[in-house]
């Protein structure tokens, strides 16, 4: 092995841990500069999918709904929505949830009615908002979070706004089944930390979720959510569980605002619960 340098055999182990420290180090670079140039195309090609987006607005509004359109434009802002995550975009995010939500409400289409449609291109308008906003360097977007806010409220004023979380289609059917006889609107997601991330950019008035979900238990969300320095972390709360030890009351910040069990009382005491936590669903009468 004479006057060579073999990899194998003849790195001490000083040099081995430098070696891979600064491959390491590389990979992460290589890594994070992947990202920032994906982030950048992703960024470039939002005005073509928002103009895009406009057009399919105006086609439906003058010529009706088609369940083509609809869904072409349904698919954009979902894609935007994930890609928005992925880059750690959350405004658009939050924008494209919200509006996800307008559209989940429509029987795919059917129901677009021109307000619906014109509120949605508000939401567009709102996503070109928030691309100047980077573009100039910003990385709060209060002032947009704040019109976000008031649209949520236009659309629906009598009602307040519940982020229900659970992974059972059976479980959640019962609970919207209840929820339908308050004057509030359900968000229905299915894993705690995609819930999580919801609760932490958006203004919701209430949420409910049952303690075993996956990926992250409800309790552990909303202790999460507490700890948080987002202007969510004093959303009231429910946790729905089987476990009767998490209704011991320990006074602790992280803690649930109401526990319900889940046995033959569920249904009157998740109203009652709803009334407590929103006097305007009923807590007065």
């Amino acid at each position: 092995m004479c006057g060579t340098w073999n990899t194998r055999y003849d790195i001490s182990p000083y040099d081995k841990k430098y070696y891979y420290a600064n491959m390491s180090s590389i990979n992460s670079d290589t890594f994070q500069q992947m990202l920032r140039q994906l982030r950048d195309t992703f960024l470039e090609d939002i005005p073509e999918k928002l103009d895009r987006l406009d057009q399919l607005l105006v086609t439906m509004e003058k010529s009706g709904v088609d369940s083509e359109s609809f869904n072409e434009f349904y698919r954009i802002i979902h894609s935007l929505k994930g890609s928005g995550g992925t880059f750690g975009l959350h405004i658009i995010t939050t924008i494209c949830h919200q509006l996800e939500d307008l559209l989940n409400t429509t029987d795919g289409g059917a129901k677009y009615t021109p307000a619906l449609i014109a509120a949605s291109l508000t939401y567009v308008d709102l996503l070109r908002m928030v691309l100047e906003q980077i573009h100039a360097g910003n990385e709060s977007f209060p002032q947009i979070e704040e019109q976000l806010n008031k649209l949520r409220k236009r659309l629906s004023p009598k009602q307040s706004t519940v982020l229900l979380v659970d992974n059972s289609k059976l479980s959640t059917s019962i609970y919207l089944k209840i929820l339908s006889e308050l004057p509030v609107k359900a968000v229905v997601m299915n894993d705690g930390i995609h819930a999580l991330a919801r609760a932490l950019t958006e203004p919701f008035d209430l949420i409910i979720t049952t303690n075993e979900i996956p990926m992250l238990s409800g309790a552990a969300l909303i202790g999460a959510l507490r700890l948080s320095d987002s202007r969510s972390r004093n959303t009231k709360t429910i946790l729905i569980t089987s476990n009767k030890s998490l209704t011991t009351d320990k006074h602790r910040v992280t803690d649930a605002d109401h526990v319900i069990i889940k046995d033959a009382k569920l249904a009157q005491n998740l109203t009652d619960a709803v009334k407590r936590a929103l006097p305007s669903s009923g807590g007065n009468m």
